[in-house]
C-alpha cells in the first residue's frame, strides 16, 4: 500500500465550504424529483379529464335511454310523451337538447325536448357539446339524439386540475424543507473548514502542509487530522448547545477480501475511489481524514441532530458500496460508521476516537455496512473483550479448551459423522459458548494457534473411540479465514495427522460460504485447494445465507454443502416457501455434492427433508452436542441398534456445565 505521507506530494488545496452539505447530489436528486412530480401531475390530471369526459358520455346516454324508453312506451311521439321526456330531461343541465329520429324520415327529427341556448346536434367530435346517438330497443333502426354540453364538464375538470397542482407544489415544497433539513447550516461547514486552519499566529497558512497530507488518497493523514481535531477541540468560540459536533469514524467492510484476492494496486484503487466519494458526499466544509489502511474519520461540527447524521450516513453507506471497476470485474465494498456526538472542551482527541472507533466496532459486530452511535456500556464490552483477548493465549496453555459433537445421520439412520464445536472451560465465567470469544480470536490472530490446538483435540478423541471399537467415519471442524491464511496451516496438519496415525479421510473441514467467494488468486481459496489435493473433504457452512457463486462452488469441487438452519426453521412455519430449499437439494443433486441440513428441531422438519430427497440431516431432534464422555457412552448404546425408535435415537440430553468436570 502507499505510504502514510509523502512530503514531495503537491499540495491541495482545500475544496471551498458548500452551502450545504451534500449538494452535488442532493441538486440532482432535487431535479430528478421535480421532474417525476411534474411528469405524474400532468399525467394525472390528463387522466381525471379523460375520466370527466367519458362520464359525461354516460350521463349522455343516460338521458337517450331514459327518452327512448318513455317513446317506446307509447309506441311514438306523442304530446303526452313529450311532457313526459321534458320532465325527465329538465333537471339534467348539461342536457341541451333531445330528438326523435325515425329511419323512415328521410332525415327529419322530430324535437322532444330543447332549451333555448342549444346547439345542433352534430355528429362528431365537439370541444363544445357531445351528440349521443341511442337506438330505439322495439325499432333499432330508430334513434334518439342526444345533445349534452361539456362546458360543466371542462370546468370540474380545471378544478380538479388545480388541485392537482396545489398537491404537486405541496409536495415539491416539502422535499424542499426535507432537502434542506437534511444539510448542516453554512456556518456548520465553515466551522469545519476553520478548524483545519492554523491560528492565528502561527507560521504558514491556512492549507494544509504537504507533509499533512495522505499520498495515496489526498485526504489529511492521521497525525493532520489529530492536529486540525485538537485545534477545533481547544477552540475558545464554544457553542452553548448540549453537543457542537460529531466524529464520524468510517472502517471499509470487504477491504481485505479485495486486496487479498486482486492485490494491492487494487486496493489503492478502492482507498482511492472510496476517498473521493467521501469528498464529494461529505462536501468541502468537513474535515476528512485517513487514518491508515483502510480506515477514515470525519468531523461535522455545528450538528446537534442524531437525525441529521442518520441521514449523512445513509447517503455515504450508499455513495460507498456503489462498485467499483477493478480490471473486467466490478467490486464493491461497504462501509461501517461509528459516530459519537461531541462537545468541545470535553474529552481529549484520543478519547473522541477512541469512542467513535468502539461504535465503529460495534457497527462491524452487529452485521457491518450501518451506523452505531457511541454509548457508555460500549466501554465495558471492549474492556471485557481485551481482557479475552488477554486470557486466550493463556488458555490455550492451559488447555481450557474442549469439544463437544453432534452426529450427522442419513435417511438410512446411520451415523455419517460428526461436527466437532469449541467451548471454553473458563475459571471464572464459567462454560463459554464460540461465540464469546471466536470473534475475539480471529481478529486478534490468536484463532491460529487456537485452531491448530482444536485439531489435535480431534485427533486425540477420535484416536480414543476407535481404541474402544466405534466406527465414527470422520470428524467435521470449523476452519476460519485466518486459519486458512496462515502459511504453516498444511504443514501443522500434516504433522498432526501423523503423529496420531490418522490420515486425511479422518477429517472434514467446514468452511463459511463468503470465505469460498473471495475470488479464485486469494491465499484462503490456494490452501483450500491443498487441502482437497491432499484428499481432506470440504464442506460449505451456511448455504444460502450468505453471498452465493455458482461459478465459485463449482470451481471449488466442495464435497458437501450444509444448509443454513434459518431455512429449516423456516419449514411448517406461516407463510413457509419450499422454492430455495427444494432448489438447493436440486442443486446438490445435480453437482453431485453431498447435502446436510442443518438446525433439525422436529419431526415435521425432517419428515419433509426426506420427502424432498435431502441426504443427510443434522440437529437436537436426532442428537444433541455431546462431550467426549458423553458421546463414547452414546454410541455405545447404538451400536446393534437398528435405526430410529419412534423416529428418534436414543435420547441425549443437553450439555451442562457440571459435565466440563469429565470433558
Amino acid at each position: 500500500m502507499a505510504s502514510e505521507s509523502n512530503p514531495t506530494t503537491s499540495v491541495e488545496q482545500p475544496t471551498p465550504a458548500a452551502p450545504a452539505l451534500l449538494d452535488p447530489a442532493v441538486k440532482r436528486s432535487w431535479l430528478r424529483a421535480s421532474r417525476v412530480t411534474v411528469v405524474l401531475t400532468v399525467a394525472f390530471c390528463l387522466l381525471l379529464t379523460g375520466l370527466r369526459w367519458l362520464d359525461a358520455q354516460r350521463q349522455s346516454r343516460a338521458v337517450g335511454a331514459a327518452a327512448v324508453n318513455l317513446v317506446d312506451a307509447a309506441q311514438g311521439v306523442t304530446p303526452a310523451t313529450q311532457a313526459a321526456v321534458e320532465a325527465a330531461v329538465e333537471p339534467q343541465v348539461a342536457a341541451q337538447a333531445v330528438t326523435y329520429c325515425p329511419a323512415t324520415s328521410a332525415g327529419q327529427c322530430e324535437t322532444l325536448f330543447v332549451r333555448d341556448e342549444a346547439t345542433p346536434c352534430v355528429p362528431g367530435f365537439s370541444l363544445t357539446a357531445l351528440c349521443t346517438s341511442v337506438p330505439s330497443l322495439s325499432r333499432p333502426e330508430d334513434t334518439i339524439r342526444v345533445t349534452y354540453a361539456l362546458s360543466g364538464t371542462w370546468l370540474a375538470a380545471a378544478e380538479q386540475s388545480v388541485a392537482c397542482l396545489l398537491l404537486m407544489a405541496g409536495v415539491l415544497w416539502a422535499f424542499a424543507r426535507v432537502r434542506t433539513s437534511r444539510a448542516p447550516s453554512t456556518s456548520a461547514a465553515q466551522a469545519a473548514q476553520a478548524a483545519t486552519a492554523v491560528p492565528p499566529g502561527e507560521a504558514g497558512t491556512a492549507a494544509p502542509k504537504s507533509g499533512e497530507r495522505d499520498a495515496l488518497t489526498g485526504l489529511l493523514n492521521r497525525v493532520a487530522f489529530e492536529a486540525a481535531l485538537k485545534r477545533h477541540n481547544e477552540s475558545e468560540n464554544l457553542s452553548a448547545l448540549e453537543v457542537d459536533g460529531c466524529l464520524l469514524y468510517f472502517d471499509l467492510d470487504r477491504f481485505k477480501l479485495i486486496n487479498d484476492t486482486y492485490g494491492h494496486i487494487a486496493g489503492d484503487t478502492v482507498l482511492r475511489t472510496v476517498s473521493q466519494r467521501l469528498r464529494y458526499t461529505l462536501g468541502g466544509g468537513v474535515l476528512i481524514g485517513r487514518l491508515g489502511g483502510d480506515e477514515f474519520a470525519a468531523l461535522i461540527t455545528d450538528v446537534s441532530s442524531r437525525g441529521n447524521i442518520e441521514t449523512i450516513c445513509r447517503v455515504l453507506i450508499e455513495q460507498v458500496s456503489k462498485p467499483i471497476p477493478i480490471d473486467d470485474v466490478k467490486e464493491w465494498v461497504g462501509l461501517s460508521i461509528g459516530a459519537h456526538m461531541l462537545k468541545r472542551g470535553t474529552l481529549t482527541v484520543g478519547e473522541m476516537l477512541h469512542r467513535a472507533d468502539l461504535a465503529m466496532y460495534e457497527a462491524k459486530r452487529a452485521g457491518r455496512g450501518r451506523l452505531v452511535f457511541y454509548h457508555e456500556s460500549m466501554e465495558d464490552a471492549a474492556r471485557s473483550r481485551a481482557q479475552i483477548q488477554g486470557e486466550l493465549k493463556q488458555a490455550i496453555d492451559a488447555r481450557q479448551f474442549f469439544l463437544v459433537y453432534q452426529p450427522q445421520f442419513d435417511t438410512n439412520d446411520q451415523i455419517r459423522g460428526v461436527e466437532a464445536m469449541v467451548r471454553w472451560r473458563h475459571p471464572v465465567r464459567g462454560l463459554m459458548l464460540p461465540e464469546e470469544f471466536m470473534p475475539i480470536a480471529e481478529q486478534s490472530g490468536l484463532i491460529v494457534p487456537l485452531g491448530k490446538h482444536l485439531v489435535g483435540l480431534v485427533c486425540e478423541d477420535l484416536v480414543n473411540l476407535r481404541k474402544e471399537g466405534l466406527v465414527l467415519p470422520y470428524v467435521s471442524l470449523d476452519v476460519s479465514m485466518r486459519q486458512l491464511a496462515d502459511k504453516a496451516m498444511v504443514e501443522d496438519l500434516k504433522e498432526t495427522l501423523q503423529r496420531h496415525g490418522l490420515t486425511a479421510a479422518d477429517l472434514e473441514f467446514e468452511v463459511t460460504e463468503g470465505t469460498t467467494m473471495v475470488g479464485q488468486v486469494s491465499k484462503e481459496n490456494a490452501t483450500l485447494r491443498q487441502l482437497q489435493e491432499m484428499r481432506f473433504r470440504i464442506a460449505i457452512d451456511g448455504f444460502g445465507a450468505g453471498q452465493s457463486s455458482l461459478s465459485r462452488l463449482i470451481d471449488l469441487h466442495a464435497d458437501k454443502i450444509k444448509i443454513d438452519p434459518m431455512f429449516v426453521r423456516a419449514i411448517g412455519q406461516p407463510g413457509f416457501n419450499p422454492a430455495l430449499l427444494e432448489l438447493m437439494i436440486g442443486l446438490a443433486q445435480r453437482l453431485e455434492v453431498k447435502i446436510v441440513a442443518q438446525g433439525v428441531t422436529s419431526l415435521e422438519q425432517a419428515t419433509w427433508l426426506k420427502q424432498a430427497g435431502c441426504p443427510m440431516m443434522q440437529g437436537d431432534f436426532f442428537a444433541q452436542a455431546m462431550n467426549h464422555v458423553q458421546l463414547l457412552g452414546w454410541l455405545r448404546e447404538q451400536a446393534g441398534a437398528q435405526g430410529y425408535l419412534g423416529g428418534v435415537w436414543a435420547p441425549t440430553r443437553a450439555f451442562e456445565e457440571s459435565d466440563i468436570v469429565q470433558a
